[in-house]
């Protein structure tokens, strides 16, 4: 049952005659009303209902979903007077159902551990149910779900340290999830504050070796931005540095490479940019923008069919690519190849709506053949900016990059060569 489910589940009752419970330090309140869990499947209570069970079992149910309750202190005492050592059973019944996958009762005896007795082990074991449930949502398909329960591990892990202060225990935890969300610069926070409580010992040296790994992706990922900007800023020989320094402790991430051929491109250096592109695909990644690299590098150095045929596949592996298919229409515009030229026009037309870029190249294509490509029906497309990978998501690197798209665009007419641009 659910959290909403299990709250109408219970009714309240008077101090039942009778019931007594002696202890120093709790006195039954004759002015407060008991919650009553209902059994499954009864939407009334009856009197042979009512017990010190079903009564436990409602307190425990407002302490795990309703801590705001106005009488959850006095169910909190109520509960640990009948039984001291409830929060340990509790929590051997959570583990029990977890591994179960009765993650619904798991996540209730885990609540009502947490917020009966609050430490930062429940506050752990809570955390990881509700990430071992995000894996699981993650497995069936259900993302939305996997997000709902990834969120909540987050929460819960920064609840404990809202309620347990800088607790090593809690923040080894959390540096741990963010690391593994893949949020390094707050994992490494996070770990920084780990290292100054830590108490020496095995556990924390393995957060020792975490926070060295962390912290050489992210020097690692700053040398990738820092390569990428000193493209951007055409000072190539500066992004050539970059991208070799980054190469050299990383000799197996193809995106060093790339951004090294990105590099040698610019400055002419078409077999040395082939190479390192080459490199990229041998460590297994491809894309529309190595395919595009390397287009423009067998261009340049006389190979101007194996160049169209990486476009054709640049074009397979991102059928949205602007560039790819504009690239495309030019180069089979200029080689009479007006059926292939056509195709990608249309495609490139649609992608574009009204750029004149486009437009200039349908002109030459109706000049060329005579044939009249009809206007355009405009439709509202959404843009999905999930697509668009840049290296860097700054607004003022994203319109330098638009920049340059738009000044090594293909050329005009009085322009003598094929200007293939990086749609990055």
């Amino acid at each position: 049952m659910d959290k909403d489910g299990s709250l109408r589940a219970i009714r309240y009752i008077k101090v039942p005659k009778g019931m007594r419970i002696e202890s120093d330090t709790f006195r039954l309140d004759p002015d407060i009303m008991l919650p009553v869990q209902l059994p499954q499947g009864s939407s009334r209570l009856r009197q042979e209902d009512i017990s010190l069970e079903s009564i436990v079992s409602g307190m425990l149910t407002l302490i795990a979903y309703d801590e705001s309750h106005r009488d959850v202190q006095y169910y909190k005492d109520f509960v640990l007077t009948i039984d001291p050592m409830l929060p340990d059973k509790l929590c051997k019944a959570a583990i029990a159902k977890e591994e179960q996958k009765d993650y619904e009762f798991s996540e209730e005896l885990f609540l009502a551990v947490y917020h009966l007795m609050p430490q930062a082990a429940s506050c752990i074991n809570l955390a990881t149910l509700y990430s071992r449930m995000a894996v699981d949502a993650r497995d069936s398909g259900e993302s939305e779900k996997e997000d709902e329960y990834l969120l909540s591990a987050k929460h819960t892990l920064s609840d404990g340290l809202r309620r347990f202060g800088e607790n090593e225990e809690v923040l080894a935890e959390i540096s741990s999830f963010e690391a593994f969300m893949g949020n390094l610069e707050e994992a490494r926070d996070y770990l920084g504050r780990y290292m100054q409580v830590a108490s020496e010992g095995e556990k924390k040296q393995e957060m020792k070796q975490l926070l060295s790994r962390i912290e050489l992706q992210l020097e690692n990922d700053e040398e990738i931005k820092e390569a990428y900007d000193f493209i951007m800023l055409v000072d190539t020989a500066k992004a050539i540095e970059a991208a070799e320094k980054f190469i050299s402790r990383n000799p197996k991430v193809w995106n060093g490479f790339f951004l090294h051929a990105w590099a040698l491109r610019k400055e002419g250096r078409y077999a040395e940019a082939k190479n390192d592109l080459m490199k990229c695909l041998e460590l297994g990644e491809r894309s529309a923008d190595i395919y595009n690299e390397l287009s423009i590098c067998e261009l340049e150095t006389g190979g101007r069919e194996l160049a169209k045929t990486y476009l054709e596949t640049a074009a397979d592996l991102d059928p949205e690519n602007l560039t790819v298919a504009s690239n495309l229409s030019y180069l089979y515009l200029q080689d009479s190849q007006f059926d292939e030229a056509r195709e990608y026009l249309e495609k490139a037309r649609y992608l574009s709506g009204d750029d004149q870029i486009i437009r200039n190249l349908i002109d030459e294509y109706e000049k060329k053949t005579g044939e009249k490509i009809g206007e355009l029906i405009h439709e509202e497309i959404v843009h999905d900016d999930t697509k668009h990978d840049h290296a860097d998501d700054d607004d003022d690197a994203y319109a330098a990059e638009i920049a340059e798209i738009e000044k090594d665009r293909i050329p005009d007419e009085d322009e003598c060569c094929c200007g293939h641009h990086h749609h990055h």
